[in-house]
């Protein structure tokens, strides 16, 4: 081991010796920025440049997150050929805080020096490097990232000002990284299922980190476009804005991980996660699997955005936190140093101040009235994701094609009395309130059976012939996915081990789905007879091609309904009643609902 690494915080190079906390900015607006695209430019053509054997390479800051299962900076392992992975619990948003304030820090140190090298305005350049920090893409709001990190037709080079001052091309280094040995880290083939062996081999035997690769391991931009720009995707804005403003508690929040009682029907932000991952990596690319995905620069544009997801949502529920467990506010975020003994916790990094940075969302704001802050974030959230497609169907957010329908005096809910065990009370009609029923579709299974599964697809229709590589998302009855992003090495991953019990689960919504089918949702008889004909779902492995729904023996596909109600405007946005299980509509179904004595 070499020197010490210690995460402190992009804070090299001020003037006054102060600690300098800047703003993490919108790729969108990173890009524009002359000085700082310019640097981050440099700076990370430098860490690809650092020796591959140094702890602040890019190699081995990024090997942290999986291959190649080294003990990095001093951090010891109990078991030596363990990776320190933290996905699936729900110090997964606090362990990729250090994480990218590492990588950060890194960076803007080669920034540091670069500037000093400028030999025109050069306290300007030094100024934009002490204010340094990594861009985050808003995947909820922004379908593509800027062209700049995956258009290799228009920007294999990028002009950027040198320090002599001119502007020029170079090398794009935001596509990707070329590995030094001509190929990734090896993986252990003895912890491989033998039909996952040929894909995670062939991954690894890429030159370079690649997103939806062709056969011969080019970047297929189309195919990069497409899987960004579905339709489905974009539920990520709606499925964002419930997140932030309607899960209250840290667990629910946090981790895709299950548990009794858990009373939302959103998706987790790791689950949100996991479904960018796959869609940036596609087929065998490298963001697709957990072992390979930061040796991708675009893992450092997709996190910060993960991380600023959890700094909003902390902002609006201030008093949530850890609940006492095994792992808690107080476990070791190892191998990120706090000090020469002591690892990260999450209570040490919960304020993003901490590792000095910010984001530009809570620019102007007062910070230290909580309740001030919350109330003007939650503005924030509304402004920038709660729109018409929020809550499709509910009156005066649903869709346009279907709105009129939906806008005019809604009849009395029709409720199934054996299916739903209490009804919703009545709202007069001319209080100004509205009620609706939203529909969702929960996926459950243990983590140690999805260990080979690339996703879990849900059809609100009838399942396509894939035979003839006809890809399952461009389905008009294609409703969303479950992608568990579990790390494949079990044997090299401990926590992938004590949690291999662990059930993990995600949301499909299904309104838009079922209003397109011209089903009224408020309908629930009708809704539950539709759905007993035409729900179906679909797992697709890591190695390519179908899994049987049986043998995946603990999935478990429920459908539930959670009433909505109130005004329904963006100042009121709907609360949530209780979610209700409608177990009869995938009964005794290979991977349905399964029959349990005294179970609901």
């Amino acid at each position: 081991m070499g020197k010490q690494i210690l995460i402190k915080g992009a804070g090299a190079g001020g003037q006054s010796g102060q600690p300098v906390i800047a703003p993490r900015l919108d790729a969108e607006d990173f890009v524009q920025n002359e000085k700082l695209f310019s640097l981050y430019v440099q700076a990370l053509q430098r860490l690809y440049d650092t020796p591959e054997s140094e702890d602040d390479s890019h190699f081995q800051i990024s090997g942290i997150h999986g291959l190649p299962f080294l003990p990095w900076n001093g951090a010891k392992l109990d078991d030596p050929n363990d990776g320190y992975c933290k996905h699936g619990t729900t110090t997964f948003p606090t362990w990729h805080r250090p994480y990218c304030a590492l990588f950060e820090q890194t960076l803007q140190a080669h920034a540091v020096e670069i500037a000093a090298t400028y030999t025109s305005n050069r306290d300007d350049w030094q100024k934009a490097a002490v204010n340094f920090r990594i861009p985050f893409w808003d995947w909820a709001r922004h379908d593509l990232p800027p062209k700049q990190f995956y258009d290799h037709d228009e920007f294999s080079q990028v002009t950027i000002t040198h320090p002599d001052g001119s502007k020029g091309p170079v090398k794009n280094p935001l596509l990707g990284y070329q590995f030094k040995d001509g190929h990734g880290p090896d993986p252990p083939k003895e912890a491989f299922d033998p039909d996952d062996w040929p894909t995670m081999k062939e991954v690894s035997d890429w030159p370079g980190t690649v997103r939806h690769p062709t056969a011969d391991g080019t970047f297929d931009v189309k195919s990069f476009k497409k899987a960004l720009q579905k339709e489905p995707f974009k539920g990520l804005r709606s499925s964002t804005a419930r997140l932030l403003l309607n899960v209250d508690n840290w667990f629910d929040f946090s981790t895709q991980q299950a548990r009794h009682g858990r009373g939302t029907s959103t998706s987790s932000l790791e689950t949100l996660h996991n479904a960018v991952h796959g869609r940036l990596g596609g087929d065998k690319g490298h963001m697709s699997y957990i072992p390979f995905a930061a040796f991708d620069p675009i893992f450092w544009l997709h996190h910060a955005n993960v991380d600023r997801v959890t700094a909003l949502w902390q902002a609006i529920h201030y008093n949530s936190w850890f609940e006492a467990d095994e792992i808690d506010e107080n476990t070791p975020l190892t191998p990120f140093w706090f000090e020469s003994t002591q690892f990260w916790t999450s209570d040490g990094c919960r304020v993003p101040n901490t590792l000095k940075y910010t984001y530009a969302d809570f620019d102007g704001l007062v910070t230290t009235d909580p309740e001030a802050l919350s109330q003007a974030i939650r503005k924030r959230v509304k402004d920038l994701y709660v729109d018409k497609e929020t809550f499709p169907g509910f009156p005066r957010f649903g869709r346009a094609a279907v709105n009129a329908a939906l806008t005019q005096p809604q009849a009395p809910l029709s409720l199934a009395a054996a299916s739903v065990p209490e009804p919703i009370a009545e709202i007069q009609a001319d209080s100004g309130h509205h009620q609706h029923i939203e529909w969702t579709c929960r996926i459950r299974a243990k983590q140690k059976d999805l260990r080979s599964v690339a996703s879990i697809i849900i059809f609100v229709g009838p399942v396509p012939d894939h035979s003839q590589g006809y890809d399952y998302t461009d389905d008009p009855g294609y409703a969303g996915s479950f992608v568990p992003f579990l790390n494949p090495f079990a044997d090299y991953c401990s926590n992938c081990r004590e949690g291999a019990d662990n059930l993990l689960e995600a949301f499909v919504h299904m309104n838009y789905n079922l209003m397109q089918r011209g089903i009224d949702v408020n309908n629930i008889p009708a809704v539950e007879e539709y759905l007993r004909e035409n729900l179906h779902w679909v797992i697709r492995k890591q190695s390519g091609g179908d899994a049987r729904p049986e043998d995946i023996k603990t999935l478990e596909v429920t459908v539930i309904d959670t009433p909505l109600s109130g005004v329904g405007t963006w100042e009121h946005i709907p609360a949530a009643q209780d979610l209700r299980k409608h177990n009869e509509i995938t009964f005794d179904r290979p991977g349905g609902r399964v029959r349990v004595p005294g179970r609901a």
